[in-house]
């Protein structure tokens, strides 16, 4: 393993500034992810995460939802395989989690982490609702970025005790940002 991946993927939890990088290296995942995924004919690639908020502060890892249909989602999984994506859970049986860790071009690190879902699952709906709920409300985006940074000051080792100890306040923001987004959709259907 290169020695720039090995010290970025052991510095996972520590807590960085926002960088406006963030874009572009979605934008890049964006393309990769498009040609790995060409057999799949009906397919939407979204920005998700701390880096797709501008302004907030976390991990440096690049999180992307991938959304097929449903009877895609096995294809997917071996596209994924193939494409050097390692498979690491399911959750609710609707979404499953995959990353990838490797070295561009340049030798900078990239750390992706990919949220593979089905058309119709409610998860992206919930992944763009936190999304953009954390954009369009800037105490809120401070207050997650108070508990990002005390939980990685307090567990930049241990990714189980991070996700822990940012699960209440994600929880919370998660319900406001649900009944926001769902107000918000109902006021734009006539």
């Amino acid at each position: 393993m290169h020695p720039r991946l090995s010290r970025a993927i052991t510095a996972k939890y520590r807590f960085r500034r926002y960088s406006r990088s963030y874009p572009r290296m979605f934008a890049f995942e964006k393309v990769t992810l498009s040609k790995m995924f060409d057999s799949i004919k009906q397919k939407e690639i979204f920005h998700i995460g701390s880096t797709s908020v501008p302004g907030l502060g976390g991990k440096r890892v690049i999180d992307v939802i991938v959304v097929v249909p449903k009877d895609s989602v096995p294809l997917a999984k071996k596209l994924l395989a193939k494409g050097g994506f390692v498979y690491h859970h399911t959750l609710r049986k609707k979404r499953s989690f995959h990353f990838k860790y490797y070295v561009d071009a340049q030798t900078s690190p990239r750390l992706v982490h990919l949220h593979l879902t089905y058309f119709g699952s409610g998860e992206l709906d919930k992944a763009l609702a936190f999304r953009d709920y954390l954009r369009a409300h800037p105490k809120e985006k401070k207050r997650y970025e108070k508990v990002k940074r005390e939980a990685s000051k307090k567990y930049s080792s241990d990714g189980k005790k991070y996700v822990a100890h940012k699960l209440s306040a994600v929880e919370d923001l998660m319900k406001k940002a649900m009944k926001w987004y769902k107000a918000d959709i109902t006021q734009k259907t006539p």
